[in-house]
């Protein structure tokens, strides 16, 4: 090998890399998602007569024009090893191996188009080459890698706010959960006499699930003192059970409960947030109920993860306040467990109180039970109360409210939701 002393010349406009005939490769392009991109490249613009030293010219390019002087110098210690071209070519003849560098001090600056360098070890020709010792008619580059190709998942992340799992209503203060988007499965697959019965639950597919938007529920129910203070902001008549007007003493975190549903509907109104449907209900209770895959064949498959309860399929009077609890009465909302909460995070969807949903009571597609009660004259209430039994305080139970009317049956108390908007 003969010793050889360079300057190199970089362009930076050009930045796409140059390579030989011998550096592709017979493997797929996808083989790999790195490419190789060019940092700088240096003309040779000098030779010296021993053939020891090669002087360089680097121009500034997009990628080194800010960099300082000693990570100029760095980008030379890191890297012993590059690639020479033929200029007429652009063929690679062989590569430079550096063993020292000497700076010209006076175009190192950042003012400066260029930096000049000179460049002394030894050049190895490949094999093949016909340019077996470097001249003015050569050029030598450094090239890095980087990535071509990002999963969308990757490129997107980060890209957007996801919506907080926890928010706050301006009116009521009241803490509300995400009950995130995405289809649901409902119902009951066991029973076909109960009015719960989906006929589709045990064969699930996106013709017979339901696509719920994403939205915010209470993760309480409504207390007597924040419904206390509704009748307060909007000189309301208390409910008649409420003695002197009042509620219960000691009682103010506890669910209001004797409500009609027209009662509900002026404080939904008043609060700025709405009464949700029973699908929307049953959701936040337990869950999406199935999870999406993807078969061998790319077909899609849906597993059922629906459970009886919020906090699973055994039921547990610690976590649901029925009547096995033996408790007699409703709890605190703040006293209920959050071991019984829901996997969206709320809490008393099981027993303590019923409530009420914005759901006309109609059998559920595909089901042909006979109910005089079917229809749009009374609306479907859900969760059970402490006087209800478990079976009827499960995650999928359905009763429904009304009698005589809508305007004076005090079946249940509520908690309400809030659509999540982009």
């Amino acid at each position: 090998m003969k010793k050889l002393l360079l300057i190199l010349f970089v362009l930076g406009i050009n930045m796409a890399p140059l390579v030989s005939q011998e550096e592709t490769s017979e493997e797929s392009p996808f083989a790999s998602t790195k490419k190789k991109v060019q940092l700088w490249k240096g003309e040779v613009v000098g030779v010296y007569k021993n053939r020891l030293w090669i002087k360089v010219r680097i121009y500034r390019n997009q990628r080194i024009s800010k960099l300082s002087l000693n990570e100029i110098k760095s980008l030379f210690v890191e890297t012993k090893e590059f690639p020479v071209y033929q200029k007429l070519t652009n063929l690679k003849q062989g590569v430079l191996l550096v063993r020292d560098t000497v700076w010209e001090e006076k175009n190192i600056n950042q003012k400066n188009q260029f930096i000049e360098v000179v460049l002394v070890g030894d050049y190895k020709p490949d094999l093949d080459s016909k340019m077996k010792e470097i001249t003015t008619d050569a050029y030598i580059s450094s090239y890095i890698e980087e990535d071509f190709f990002t999963e969308p998942d990757a490129f997107f992340k980060g890209r957007f706010t996801p919506p907080r799992k926890t928010v706050f209503h301006p009116k009521d203060r009241k803490e509300m959960v995400l009950v995130t988007r995405g289809l649901f499965l409902y119902g009951q697959g066991t029973d076909p006499s109960s009015d719960s019965f989906n006929p589709y639950y045990l064969e699930p597919k996106p013709s017979n699930l339901k696509e719920i938007p994403s939205f915010y529920i209470d993760k309480y129910e409504v207390t007597n003192a924040e419904y206390a203070y509704f009748l307060k902001q909007t000189n309301t008549q208390s409910p008649p059970h409420w003695i002197g007007g009042k509620y219960p003493a000691g009682e103010g975190d506890f669910p209001v409960v004797h409500l009609t549903y027209r009662e509900v509907e002026r404080y939904a109104s008043w609060v700025g947030k709405r009464i949700p449907t029973e699908w929307e209900w049953e959701k936040a209770a337990r869950g999406p109920g199935v999870i999406e895959f993807t078969n061998r064949d790319e077909t899609l498959g849906y597993q059922i993860i629906a459970t009886k309860y919020p906090f699973g399929d055994e039921y547990d009077s610690l976590y649901c306040n029925t009547r096995e609890s033996k408790i007699g009465k409703a709890q605190s909302v703040l006293e209920l467990s959050t071991e019984g909460a829901s996997p969206y995070g709320a809490i008393g969807m099981c027993g303590n109180a019923s409530e009420w949903t914005s759901s006309d009571y109609q059998l559920y597609p595909g089901h042909h039970i006979k109910n005089f009660s079917f229809g749009k004259i009374y609306k479907v209430v859900r969760g059970g109360s402490y006087s209800d039994s478990a079976k009827n305080s499960t995650a999928s139970a359905r009763s429904y409210g009304g009698i005589p009317n809508l305007s004076e049956d005090r079946r249940a108390g509520f908690r309400l939701v809030m659509d999540y908007r982009d």
